[in-house]
């Protein structure tokens, strides 16, 4: 397919990192190398609208079937939007006269805020036998918040804050397929010498690409892992959040230091044991049914409420609510 070698390189991070002005900067040092690219913007191609979560989903769905007919040069006869848009992007950004006889670093700029939306390109860049890399574009909340400030088309400042509370960053110490990742703090200019070292792991992704998986057994159960590790780490949060808020309450009503020190054990206690049971139970539905994506927000919401109320049993114990 691309006999000089691709590589798919995710670009993550809160709006307003600057993955945009990076991609850039990337495109042009790669060119300068004699390699092709092509920029994937999601934002190009997932217009803004109201969507729903499972809509949301089913777009996102697409643009990975585009790569994946980009990918394999099948262009089948569609009336799909983000194709449309996909092909037009691909036209304006690679002449007729490319025919990739040099390497091609396609660049995806979006947020990719949770570890199992760039799992999924992962697969696409393995199931292809292309190589694969991350840059995480770490930037401090309030930065991101000034920067969109000043853009012309703003993201709600709650969606931002929501995504700060969410993102999941890369973590090569516990995802082995993120091995290939750069974490770049982005709260000032970038240097020319964390550019070069962008430069050197693309380099590396081009000439080490993925081999797929023969049995994909062991993949499976990796997904499963994924998925669930996601859920639960939303859990944590949600979690998190009650406790505190139990805490705050029982402070305010004026308990004890000793109270508050034996409130906050049991009840941490408490999460321990119910995030062990919760991530056995969304292990259990995605090995049940491993075609069906899992409801998340269902799942979140049961947990919450079931997380409350024994929570609420602990406070109640110790006469605070």
């Amino acid at each position: 397919m691309f006999p000089a070698g691709a590589c798919l390189c995710v670009l993550c991070g809160l709006p307003a990192a600057g993955k945009s002005r990076l991609a850039q900067v990337l495109r042009d040092r790669a060119q300068s190398r004699g390699w092709e690219t092509l920029l994937v913007t999601y934002d190009e191609l997932i217009l803004a609208r109201d969507w729903r979560e499972s809509e949301w989903k089913q777009q996102r769905k697409t643009v990975v079937m585009c790569l994946e007919r980009f990918l394999r040069h099948t262009h089948t006869e569609t009336t799909e939007d983000i194709w449309t848009r996909f092909e037009q992007m691909h036209t304006h950004q690679q002449p007729d006269s490319q025919t990739h006889t040099q390497p091609l670093v396609i660049l995806l700029d979006d947020n990719f805020y949770y570890q199992s939306m760039r799992h999924e390109i992962y697969q696409l860049a393995r199931n292809n036998s292309l190589g694969f890399c991350q840059v995480f574009l770490r930037c401090e909340l309030h930065v991101c918040l000034q920067r969109n400030q000043q853009r012309s088309q703003r993201v709600p400042d709650e969606v931002l804050q929501q995504m700060s509370v969410r993102m999941e960053p890369p973590d090569p110490t516990r995802n082995s397929w993120e091995q290939q990742s750069l974490t770049v703090d982005n709260t000032e200019n970038i240097t020319d010498a964390v550019v070069l070292k962008m430069m050197d792991m693309l380099g590396f992704a081009l000439e080490n690409p993925l081999r797929p998986i023969q049995d994909d057994s062991q993949q499976k159960e990796a997904d499963r892992q994924i998925c669930a590790c996601s859920v639960v780490h939303q859990a944590d949060q949600m979690c998190r959040r009650i406790i505190s808020q139990t805490v705050t309450s029982a402070r305010e009503n004026q308990a004890s230091s000793g109270v508050l020190k034996v409130l906050a054990k049991e009840l941490n206690e408490l999460k321990t044991g119910f995030l062990r049971e919760f991530k056995k139970e969304v292990l259990h539905r995605v090995s049940v049914c491993p075609e069906e994506p899992v409801n998340t927000e269902k799942l979140l919401t049961d947990a919450a409420r079931a997380f409350e109320r024994d929570t609420h049993e602990i406070a109640s114990k110790h006469g605070h609510l």
